[in-house]
């Protein structure tokens, strides 16, 4: 991909974080860089109906199904919505025009942490009543992308990680 600074989609104009262009990039260089213009490319690459499809597999936009009572759904323009636009779609790809709550991220970065498996999230681990434990069990809820996959995106996100010199680094642990 060959960051030029600017997207253009349908009279909206899309930019990277710092207004810059960074030239010729691969995907690891588009993450690295947090790069909003190759994002939105890749989001048109993709297309709308494929990458809704990611989306809703990783549960974005729709209750996780905690044992919590008040869980907010978030929200995700689609195609058909009356206020989605064409821009929606690129600008989804790197993390505007979404709501998507903290638990829908956590249940979401599950899949990519355990080799595809998306796991729904828990408050309760554990219940004791009478002198006796009753475990809630871990709930399997999709698997969006396969485990290769997964440990590609784990690498690439590490490597980005690394290669920035980031302040999310912790000495002793490899973070992506």
């Amino acid at each position: 991909f060959v960051d030029t600074g600017v997207f253009e989609i349908g009279g909206t104009f899309i930019y990277n974080w710092n207004s810059g262009a960074l030239g010729p990039q691969d995907m690891q260089g588009c993450m690295q860089h947090s790069l909003n213009v190759c994002l939105a490319w890749i989001a048109t690459q993709i297309g709308a109906k494929q990458f809704y499809e990611y989306m809703d597999a990783f549960g974005i936009g729709r209750q996780t199904g905690i044992e919590l009572a008040g869980e907010a759904s978030g929200r995700l323009k689609i195609p058909g919505d009356e206020d989605w636009y064409d821009a929606d779609l690129v600008t989804n790809a790197f993390g505007q025009g979404v709501s998507a709550t903290p638990l829908q991220m956590a249940a979401a970065i599950s899949a990519i942490a355990n080799d595809g498996k998306m796991m729904a999230p828990r408050i309760v681990r554990s219940i004791i009543k009478d002198g006796h434990q009753y475990d809630t069990g871990e709930r399997l809820v999709g698997m969006p992308i396969s485990a290769e996959t997964a440990r590609t995106l784990t690498e690439m996100l590490a490597r980005s990680l690394e290669l920035e010199a980031s302040d999310a680094l912790v000495e002793g642990y490899r973070v992506a």
